[in-house]
């Protein structure tokens, strides 16, 4: 027996036996000391500690034993990505509710041993997998899908608005199409979703645990992904009442307050949770416009977020539990935030630019149309010095609704599982040109999107010689989108070539016709895509010896993929007449056929006479208009909704792994992994369709997992290779109307230079990356817990790619070739190398607080964003921070939280334009749990 003055009790000893105690008399023990709990403060020896911890630890293993020999019942696979399913907060929550009946001294550790809990968790996996709590994300209020992302390994948010920003996962990016399935699946709750805008926009707020799987997926279950996927969990209701809340109020009048309540309604039969944040604040960027100078700001944020749910257990064998949520349409300025420059003078080999190719937008705001009131506006002096300078650039809006309902239902030894989800999503942009004029207004996407997923899954009992699951997937997609600009009174001014603009502008009723040519027009793309999926799956554990698991998984899906598509002239606008009377022709010289009675009208408006009494120089300022119109407008280029062919096929995944684990301390695995992805039809220039072949890909991986150093470092590595075939992305491919567009505007600028190219979806014959990950947690240092996610990627063109060439390429040479062989080149946003190190400490102090502090640093290597040169982010290093102090039991918390604290600087260059970044921000966080 060994002796420790017990500071718990002041002037007392304390004998603390060291023989084992039997499970048996863990229930004595949390009496006895739950008796005395009143009498404990939490400051100990820290000998006392380790032998108390100790001895948790030993009663924990031997609990465990007991319980799964008379309960051997498990979840095989509650999780989309084969992750353990019991909550890393249930599982840490209920070891330290056992300790604290030992001694309140663990407490402390709750926080310290998350991360490595998760990552123990995965030991049996033969998967690439980095995972993180949500009390992670919370520490620095990682609230969106930026900060969330970059906190787990290898995955990366790439900058845009809800719609058009994009994932990238091992250095391969899923875009932003509607019509392309994403590369990356997401799945929130166990429903997949198939449109990325969904996770996009979300509130990440009351998360279990986020984890990205890599490497093909599909054989347990949703939607199939050909890279991978990030699952996102969201903390269910429980029975035990809870009511927390918080409160952040930050720069630029950030403020963030959320609650989370729930317990139960019956008790042992239904529970509840509610979960909801409000987030508004203002942007780091004005408007400079003088009419709206504090009436918005960009990169603002106003997010509303609800959630509900129901936890309903009738008996010890069924679960039911119905989550309900909805996010109320939000806006947040996004578009428009640009930082604009000249444009170089010389290709990168020196050779000089032609002078017509240069600044061809900025020379267009010389005219005189642009600088009558210099109040307003000068162009020499506001056009590079203002990120935002808008009269009608509106805000992004964004809104979802969502439900799911699980059921959970184990019947003769087997668990049957159901989850139907429904999603909706909402997305509108209201983009201007970016300058204080009435050119174009009411740009970008208009989205209506919504899917219905049900999903039937079997799973058996763990512990016998084969654990096998196997399902049903259906999922139904509708999206309904439109692409529209509506042109403005100064339109025309800016549209027009220097020969057109100089005849109109030079008197009154020229100046009329410029503003009318346009003024009101309204065009868009009308998009409809609707895909049905339904897939059988099945996956199994062979466990050959006690060291020795095979697992395999096939999946089969049949693919249905329909989508129609117009171009249309929404509204003709004031000027309608100029094409009805002169024809679709942007170089018009005459009426057209059936035009003289708008000929009439044209000239009864402008000069009040008719057609034939006009003067020449009349007529051709009448033609004039015309030329504008149509340059802009290309009337030829309008068809109706039209149904392309569908695309309808099966499609299959497969993997085979096995894994080898060798002791209690150290396995590896060994991943041969096969996933398609459907193909599709899409339209192209004039209505014309095109067919999108499906995607393969072939996955190899090797992964070591080892527990080291008295168990206190846990590491879990890999290697691994990713050949993709048929890359399904968007790709430029030459657009004539487009060209003849922009030539009838800039008549001056030589062909080569003039190209305008469409992004359509297609196939890129052979992608191939391969790496190394790892991520690691220590525990070994008293209160501090340190984590690491890092990567080496190397992701590239492995066969024959023809990319259209950059800008700064020289075209004035006698045969110039507009496209390069892309072979062996690194794919567009893809590090070599990325890192997330975390730093967690929490120490007890003055007796019942607990002081608290955490940091995140990611480190991203130079990469780039498209082939120019000057598209390239520098290597760069992004470190939060949040320092705090609190009660231990919750009732008071307040901390400092700083994101971007080394205000790091991080964006491309640009060819003529730039984005920037968001710079460092402070805020203030108050924490209550009752």
């Amino acid at each position: 027996m060994k002796t420790y003055v017990n500071e718990f009790l002041p002037g007392k000893s304390k004998k603390v036996s060291s023989f084992n105690y039997k499970p048996i008399t863990f229930a004595v023990l949390a009496t006895l000391f739950q008796l005395s709990a009143s009498q404990i403060s939490y400051a100990a020896d820290d000998s006392v500690v380790a032998d108390l911890k100790s001895q948790i630890e030993q009663l924990k293993k031997e609990l465990a034993a007991s319980q799964q020999k008379n309960n051997p019942q498990t979840d095989l696979a509650a999780s989309n990505t084969n992750v353990p399913a019991s909550s890393p907060d249930q599982q840490v929550k209920k070891e330290e509710e056992e300790a604290q009946k030992i001694d309140g001294v663990v407490v402390t550790g709750k926080r310290q041993r998350k991360q490595k809990v998760l990552l123990e968790n995965l030991k049996d996996v033969p998967k690439s997998v980095s995972i993180v709590s949500g009390e992670e994300l919370d520490h620095l209020g990682a609230n969106n899908i930026t900060e969330v992302l970059r906190r787990v390994g290898n995955v990366n948010f790439n900058y845009g608005n809800p719609r058009t920003g994009s994932l990238t996962l091992r250095g391969i990016t899923t875009g932003s199409s509607d019509q392309i399935d994403p590369t990356i699946g997401t799945v929130l709750d166990g429903v997949s979703l198939g449109y990325t805008p969904l996770v996009n926009g979300y509130v990440f707020t009351d998360i279990d645990t986020v984890d990205v799987t890599r490497g093909p997926q599909g054989t347990q279950g949703g939607k199939p992904s050909n890279i991978g996927r990030i699952t996102f969990n969201t903390k269910a209701p429980t029975f035990t009442p809870e009511a927390n809340f918080a409160l952040t109020y930050g720069e630029w009048n950030r403020l963030i307050t959320s609650a989370v309540v729930g317990g139960p309604v019956i008790d042992d039969l239904l529970a509840w949770r509610g979960t909801f944040q409000r987030e508004q604040g203002d942007g780091a960027y004005g408007n400079t416009f003088p009419d709206l100078k504090g009436r918005a700001s960009y990169q603002n944020v106003d997010r509303t977020f609800g959630r509900v749910q129901f936890l309903l257990t009738p008996t010890d064998d069924f679960t039911a539990k119905l989550s309900l949520e909805n996010q109320p349409k939000g806006s947040e300025f996004v578009n428009g935030l640009t930082v604009k420059h000249p444009e170089p003078t010389v290709f990168s080999d020196g050779v000089a630019r032609p002078v017509a190719s240069v600044d061809t937008t900025y020379k267009k705001y010389l005219r005189p149309w642009f600088n009558t009131d210099p109040t307003l506006w000068s162009t020499t002096r506001d056009y590079y010095n203002n990120p935002v300078d808008v009269d009608n650039n509106g805000a992004i809006i964004t809104g979802s609704k969502g439900a799911t309902l699980n059921l959970n239902w184990h019947v003769a030894g087997h668990d049957l599982q159901s989850i139907t989800g429904y999603r909706s999503h909402w997305f509108s942009a209201a983009n201007d040109e970016g300058t204080p004029f009435d050119i174009t207004k009411s740009g970008g996407y208009i989205t209506d999107y919504s899917q219905i997923s049900q999903e039937f899954r079997i799973s058996s009992e763990k512990g016998k010689f084969v654990d096998y699951l196997a399902g049903l997937y259906f999922l139904n997609t509708d999206n309904d989108s439109i692409s529209r600009t509506r042109y403005g009174n100064d339109a025309g001014a800016f549209q027009a070539s220097d020969a057109l603009y100089n005849s109109l502008a030079a008197t009154g009723s020229g100046q009329t016709i410029l503003k009318d040519s346009l003024n009101f027009a309204y065009k868009g793309t009308q998009t409809y895509v609707k895909n049905k999926s339904a897939a059988l799956f099945a996956q199994a554990d062979w466990h050959l010896s006690d060291p020795l698991t095979l697992n395999t998984g096939v999946r089969f899906s049949h693919e249905d993929r329909e989508t129609s598509q117009g171009v249309l002239l929404l509204d003709p606008g004031v000027g309608s007449d100029f094409t009805t009377a002169f024809g679709n022709s942007s170089s018009t010289k005459a009426i057209a056929k059936g035009g003289a009675a708008a000929a009439d009208r044209l000239a009864a408006r402008y000069f009040g006479s008719t057609w034939a009494n006009l003067s020449t120089a009349q007529q051709n300022q009448l033609l004039s208009g015309a030329q504008v119109r149509n340059g802009t407008l290309t009337p030829a280029s309008l068809y109706p909704v039209t149904d392309a062919p569908a695309w309808e096929g099966n499609i299959k995944s497969w993997n085979a792994s096995l894994t080898n684990k060798f002791n209690d301390t150290v396995s590896a695995y060994g991943t041969l992994q096969y996933g398609e992805k459907g193909g599709m039809s899409q339209f192209a220039v004039n209505g014309t369709t095109s067919t999108v072949d499906k995607e393969q890909t072939n996955g190899y991986e090797l992964g070591l997992r080892l527990n080291l150093l008295n168990n206190t470092l846990t590491i879990n590595s890999d290697i691994f290779l990713n050949d993709i075939k048929n890359f399904q992305t968007t790709v430029n491919i030459p657009d004539p109307i487009g060209t003849a567009a922009f030539l009838a505007s800039n008549p001056n600028v030589p062909l080569a230079d003039a190209q305008q190219f469409q992004s359509v979806v297609g196939n890129l014959p052979r992608v191939r990356v391969k790496g190394l990950e790892v991520d690691a947690a220590y525990t070994g240092l008293q209160n501090l817990t340190l984590s690491l996610s890092a990567a080496y990627n190397d992701a590239y063109y492995s066969k024959d790619t023809y990319l259209a060439k950059p800008n700064e390429v020289d075209s004035t040479g006698k045969v110039f070739q507009k496209y390069y062989n892309a072979k062996g080149s690194v794919l567009s946003n893809a590090p070599k190398f990325t890192a997330n190190l975390a730093a967690d400490y929490k120490v007890s102090v003055f007796g019942d607080k607990v002081f608290h502090t955490s940091a995140d640093y990611k480190f991203t290597s130079s990469y780039a964003t498209s082939p120019s040169s000057y598209d390239v982010y520098d290597a760069y290093g992004l470190l939060d921070m949040g320092v705090g102090i609190g009660r231990k039991d919750g009732l008071f918390d307040v901390s400092v939280v700083v994101k971007n604290l080394l205000n790091t600087s991080y964006h491309t260059d640009g060819w003529n334009t730039y984005t920037p970044n968001i710079p460092r921000w402070f805020g203030v966080t108050f924490k209550s749990k009752l």
